[in-house]
Order: C-alpha cells, then sequence, then structure tokens
C-alpha cells in the first residue's frame, strides 16, 4: 500500500463513519478481522468497535472529522483530527483526536489513540468508546 493509497483509506472511512445511513456491516470492510482499537486506556475489538459505532449512530444527529494532519509511510500513519458532534438532544461537542493505524492488507489492523473534549460535556470524554464494554488497555 502507497502512503497515499494508506491516506485514502482512512478519508474513505472517515466518511463512511459520519455517515448517518453507513451499515456496521458496510463500515467493518475497512477493519482487518483482528482490529483492536486502543482509546483512552481502553482496548476495543472489532465487536466492540461496530458496537460503538451503532450506540454513536443511536446518539448523534450529527458527526463530522476534520483531519488537521496526516502523515503516512504505507503501512502505518497518524492524524490529528477534530470531531464534531451534534447529539439528538441538540447538545454539541468537539474532540480533538490523536491517532496512530497499523495497517494491513490494505485496512485497518490497529488504532492507539488519544481524545481531549475541547467543547462540551465532561461526559463526552466517552464519546470514544460509547456503548462498549472494555477492558483495560495493556
Amino acid at each position: 500500500m502507497t502512503p497515499q493509497d494508506s491516506i485514502a483509506l482512512i478519508t474513505t472511512m472517515f466518511a463512511a463513519f459520519c455517515q448517518p445511513d453507513t451499515s456496521a456491516a458496510k463500515l467493518a470492510r475497512f477493519f482487518t478481522p483482528d482490529y483492536i482499537q486502543h482509546v483512552d486506556g481502553k482496548q476495543l475489538d472489532l465487536t466492540a468497535f461496530l458496537d460503538h459505532f451503532r450506540a454513536l449512530q443511536a446518539v448523534l444527529r450529527r458527526l463530522n472529522i476534520t483531519i488537521e494532519h496526516v502523515v503516512s509511510d504505507g503501512t502505518t500513519a497518524a492524524t490529528v483530527h477534530i470531531a464534531e458532534a451534534e447529539k439528538r438532544d441538540g447538545t454539541r461537542s468537539r474532540i480533538k483526536v490523536v491517532a496512530v493505524y497499523v495497517l494491513r492488507d490494505g485496512r485497518i489492523a490497529l488504532v492507539d489513540e488519544l481524545t481531549r473534549v475541547l467543547d462540551g460535556a465532561a461526559g463526552d470524554a466517552d464519546l470514544g468508546s460509547l456503548g462498549t464494554t472494555t477492558t483495560a488497555a495493556a
């Protein structure tokens, strides 16, 4: 995978992630079956990540992700991005995310990320793992 291909994979995945009509099955195609995500000290496997995605769809009216910085060598990538969310109750959040990706066979195998709420309620810090039963990250 070229660096440009890996960046396109990540941006295309985010575009699908933000669409309210994207199914979990469609989103899963961007990830390896053994996908792992570390988010703020929690670990999600692919099933937990897809549960998280469905929980966000239930809670959010709108989600937009803007990538501020992205670098890739083709097998790993890193982004700094801003997630802007509007919940169904009208409240809004802006969350800064710093993430590192490991890519394999044209898909995302691992994401290790840290998030910080820029604007929104204190409880919005859990939006990165909403709807999941997680384990502590190693």
